[in-house]
């Protein structure tokens, strides 16, 4: 029978939150002040109904793991028998507590106060939950304000999932003699820091209603001095206000709740001797029995004092049955976390008390500021406790806040050759070396996503380090990843970052705690990740190359040379960085659907594989790839995987030389062809203007059918072609064919004599799209920077990006097993095209062509798609002036949608080659092998998609089935769905 009625709905949504913030404003106010009269009356009322076994009872939390029934079985007999006050969760899956809270709340007389050690998240106890940084991790972010959402998220969790209280924060100061578990859950060892960030990080948790117990009194925070049954007893020689400050902070702050420990701590010296003869407690931990009395009477705490009784054992000479509990309650504690004997400590307490009746009013006291903690949990009014699944917990907000913190806190503690972030790629050679991880692993990948990049391991203890030594001359920059898992290595790897850092430009970077910084401070440049888990080792090389700025401190003193604060605030350069959609703004969920249109191409056959990538606010939020490379399903597509752009490459390539020139001053795209190519000015094309070819309005052919002029009776004629390469014949065409200089001089030559189209008098030409113009502004772009193309671009443009899978003639730089295959033609090369381009035109030129032959990753291509969204900026270069990028991205006509160089989109036309969604502003362009970019500024939105659909042969199902806009399509909806469904709590929106 209960000895009260419950009759609250538990809150949820806008009323719960409003519900919660009443409880805070309680809350503050809290221990010691029953003034309120509700408060006060619930309190006595039920206190006046309990029986000594009950009071005692309600001081006692058991621990429950809900993933052995004997324990929840245990739990209930005890609840049942002894009115237990609440119950911590140890273990199990988050929808296995919601099913027992309301099972054990249903046979508690008094209802109970449920807790769970939620310290860096629901993760640090449960499965299924998500686990955030580490209290030293988090004592690396400088952004104070984030502490604070990360205990409003972990408190949300919590409330969602009925929990009242967690055992945070940390207000030990950390020093560097502490063992890696112990520094890991302190915030630092700077007093004022540690302080602030604790008193935050709690605000938060009590902002949703939890209730906070900090750690802990004494502190983990001095030098070892000894051990007492594996339990650390520390060196004090007296209390040091500074040590103190962050618990006294939290005090003042309005923490309701302590947990105290069993370190040494001399405290009332004068009571030791006397109690030695007297207790059962070794000598060396003596005082910790009076640890909860020096929090009242001295400090002034008048909250709720937690004792851990398995602590308490340690400390005991002898150790019947109840004595740890026992000895606890006399030391001033209030709640015994974990007793092992309910039963006897009830009956020694009950004879304690015979003995001296002035423990009775203590003990009434104790039992009320329990009950006073209940009410301030909302425990006086019944709830039920709603099924909950793992995603209300795991919220894409909750995923955007970890990875956020996890930014904020990457340091470079040291950069001594000022090379962070790396801002000079080309004509360098960089590799990286992982120490406790074979070559690749994500730290390496993605290294190489922002250049060119060699892999070398130290992957195991007994491996040669001088083997390793010898790969790595040579470099100029090396990236040493040290992971957690180097452990057996430290005898090694210290004397190779020694060696390394004599002869080349190093940076170590260190995924596990910062002690390990002391193995090789004396590095010219060292990144402190404190974290070894794939998201870590992505970040950090996003920060090497500027795609995230860097603004951890180190939160500890590590030695003489790396000290408390150490670290350099570096910038981003605005290359690319990787993040969830929603940080960027799109919704997940509706991305997926691109998954969905890009499996329907390959089922459908409108393309054997593709790849997929989405770049929003300079952010890469999809980069995926689908399918293979052909219909035989043996070579799958990857994220290296290079395509052949197709006419993808006017735009990326020889408009890149045009708009170049026209940035320097070099061209004016007003004034005709002929003056910056003297050779058309004895042709049809003298008249034609840079401005009217770009724009695809000059009268120029769509295109000349060169092929058939070199082949007769469907065989090459001797004049152009070989099966062998020679000085005479040096342009590869294909897989055993090569070109003579003849036949390159004779394309020029019927390309200068090809006719225009025909058109009524004193009116100008419409848009005709044409290869034709293309291929002069390729030959106009050679003589005017007298260079190859090829080689301009790649010198000027896509190497100082790190855009390096992005060129002409990629066998010359890539194994042909990278590089998806296009056609088996059948007329003309008689052979499956892998490398050279599809085009047969290009082909004929060598694969150096204006309108085709350029090849790449969708990552590099869209590298360059951000270059010019950011108005020609990136990596810290400008390469275009934002009015020439401005000029040439614009609609040139009235009667026409094409800019100079780029397609855009038709608005509120079925017929435009991209999305209905795509703004005005939108550029970009398609490729006749199933590529596109599109870039939008309006959306600050990036898509590419490249394909080989021309695969085994020339299909147009890909276009009939408007894959590629259906895509976009799903992308601007992604948008507009964030925008629209943006969920009732999230930490960003709160900021």
């Amino acid at each position: 029978m209960p000895l009260f009625i419950w009759n609250y709905k538990k809150a949820n949504g806008s009323a719960g939150k409003k519900v919660w913030v009443l409880l805070f404003t309680l809350f503050t106010a809290h221990f010691g002040v029953f003034g309120q009269p509700e408060k006060q009356k619930w309190v006595d009322s039920v206190y006046n109904q309990l029986t000594f076994e009950a009071k005692i009872g309600q001081l006692v939390m058991l621990p429950v793991d809900v993933a052995s029934e004997n324990s929840v079985n245990r739990t209930r007999e005890l609840i049942q028998d002894y009115n237990i006050g609440g119950i911590v969760f140890t273990g199990g899956g988050p929808q296995r507590i919601t099913t027992h809270i309301t099972q054990l709340q249903q046979h508690a007389q008094v209802p109970l106060l449920i807790g769970l050690n939620a310290e860096e998240g629901l993760g640090s106890t449960l499965d299924s939950t998500l686990l955030f940084p580490s209290s030293l991790m988090l004592g690396a972010i400088q952004d104070d304000s984030l502490l604070y959402y990360l205990g409003m998220e972990i408190g949300r969790q919590l409330t969602t999932l009925g929990i009242h209280i967690t055992f945070a924060p940390t207000a030990d100061l950390s020093t560097i003699f502490q063992s890696e578990n112990l520094m890991n859950h302190t915030f630092g060892d700077n007093p004022q820091r540690v302080a602030r960030a604790a008193t935050l990080y709690m605000k938060g948790f009590q902002q949703t209603g939890i209730i906070p117990v900090a750690k802990h009194y004494p502190h983990y925070n001095l030098s070892v001095g000894g051990y007492v049954k594996g339990k650390p007893i520390m060196k004090l020689a007296q209390h040091d206000d500074q040590s103190l400050l962050p618990l006294k902070e939290l005090f003042a702050a309005g923490c309701p709740a302590v947990l105290s420990s069993t370190l040494h701590d001399p405290i009332f010296p004068d009571k030791r001797n006397r109690l030695k003869r007297k207790t059962k407690v070794l000598p060396e931990a003596l005082p910790t029995l009076y640890t909860a009395d020096y929090l009242k009477q001295t400090l002034k705490f008048q909250g709720v004092v937690f004792s851990y009784v398995p602590d308490v054992k340690t400390i005991l000479r002898k150790n019947q049955p109840g004595d740890s509990e026992m000895y606890a309650l006399l030391a001033g504690n209030d709640v015994l976390l974990f007793p092992e004997n309910v039963s006897a400590t009830i009956k020694k307490l009950r004879r304690q008390i015979k003995k001296n009746p002035q423990l009775e009013t203590q003990l009434t006291t104790r039992v009320k500021k329990v009950l006073a903690l209940k009410y301030d949990a909302g425990l006086h009014h019944k709830h039920k406790e709603p099924a909950v699944t793992v995603e209300q917990l795991n919220t894409i907000d909750a995923h955007v806040l970890k990875h956020t913190l996890y930014e904020k806190a990457v340091t470079i503690v040291k950069n001594d050759n000022d090379i962070l972030p790396v801002k000079i790629l080309e004509n360098k050679k960089f590799a990286s070396v992982s120490i406790g991880q074979p070559a690749d692993n994500e730290f390496s990948r993605f290294l190489s996503n922002y250049t060119s990049v060699d892999h070398y391991a130290l992957p195991y203890p007994g491996k040669d380090y001088t083997e390793v030594l010898e790969q790595l001359k040579g470099y100029d920059v090396v990236f040493a990843g040290v992971f957690l898992t180097a452990v057996g290595l430290e005898k090694t790897y210290p004397a190779l970052l020694d060696s390394l850092s004599r002869i080349t430009n190093l940076t170590v970077c260190n995924f596990g705690p910062p002690s390990k910084l002391s193995l090789f401070d004396k590095a010219p440049q060292i990144v402190q990740a404190y974290m070894d888990d794939p998201l870590m080792r992505q970040l950090v090389p996003q920060i090497i190359f500027g795609g995230l700025p860097a603004t951890g401190k180190l939160p500890l003193k590590i030695n003489e040379a790396i000290t408390e604060s150490a670290g350099f605030n570096a910038p981003s350069l605005n290359r690319l960085s990787y993040t969830l959609p929603e940080a960027a703004g799109l919704n997940s969920q509706t991305l997926e659907k691109i998954a969905v249109i890009a499996r329907e191409a390959i089922d459908g056959k409108s393309t054997p594989g593709c790849h997929v990538l989405v770049i929003r606010k300079g952010k890469v939020v999809y980069d995926r790839s689908f399918g293979w490379y052909t219909y035989e399903n043996q070579t799958p597509v990857t994220s290296e995987t290079i395509y052949d752009l197709a006419s993808v490459s006017k735009v990326m390539g020889t408009l890149q030389t045009i708009m170049f020139l026209y940035d320097r001053g070099l061209i004016d795209i007003y004034k005709k062809a002929s003056v910056y190519l003297p050779e058309l000015a004895l042709t049809n094309k003298k008249d034609l203007t840079v401005k009217d070819i770009l724009t695809h309005q000059s009268g120029l052919v769509p295109f000349i059918p060169l092929w058939d002029q070199t082949v007769s009776d469907n065989k090459f004629l001797p004049l152009y072609y070989s099966t062998e390469p020679s000085e005479k014949f040096p342009f590869h065409v294909s897989p055993n064919l090569y070109g003579s200089q003849q036949l390159k001089d004779s394309l020029w030559k019927w390309t200068f004599d090809s006719r225009l189209l025909t058109k009524p008098e004193r009116t100008p030409h419409t848009l005709r799209y044409s290869d034709v113009g293309f291929w002069l502004m390729h030959r106009l772009a050679e003589h005017m920077l007298n260079q190859p193309m090829n080689e301009f671009l790649h010198q000027n443009l896509y190497e100082p990006m790190g855009a390096s899978t992005v060129g002409y003639l990629p066998l010359e730089r890539f194994d042909a097993g990278r590089i998806a295959p296009t056609e088996i033609d059948t007329i003309f090369r008689k052979s499956l095209l892998i490398g050279t381009v599809h085009d047969e035109r290009a082909a004929m030129l060598g694969g150096l062509a204006g309108h085709a032959g350029l090849f790449g990753n969708a990552l590099d291509v869209g590298k360059l798609g951000q270059m010019l969204l950011q108005n020609g900026s990136y990596g810290g270069q400008q390469y275009y002036k934002p009015e020439t990028i401005q000029l040439f991205t614009a609609k040139q006509f009235d009667n026409s949608r094409r800019g100079l160089g780029w397609d855009k989109p038709v608005q509120s036309d079925w017929a435009t080659p991209t999305s209905l969604f795509a703004s005005a502003r939108t550029f970009g362009h398609t490729g006749f092998t199933g590529t596109c970019i599109w870039i939008d500024p309006e959306f600050d939105l990036v898509y590419v998609f490249l394909s080989n659909r021309v695969h085994p042969v020339r299909n147009g199902k890909l276009i009939t089935t408007n894959i590629r806009s259906r895509i976009q399509d799903a992308i601007y909806q992604s948008i507009f769905d964030h925008n629209q469904y943006q969920t009732d709590y999230s930490w960003s929106k709160s900021k």
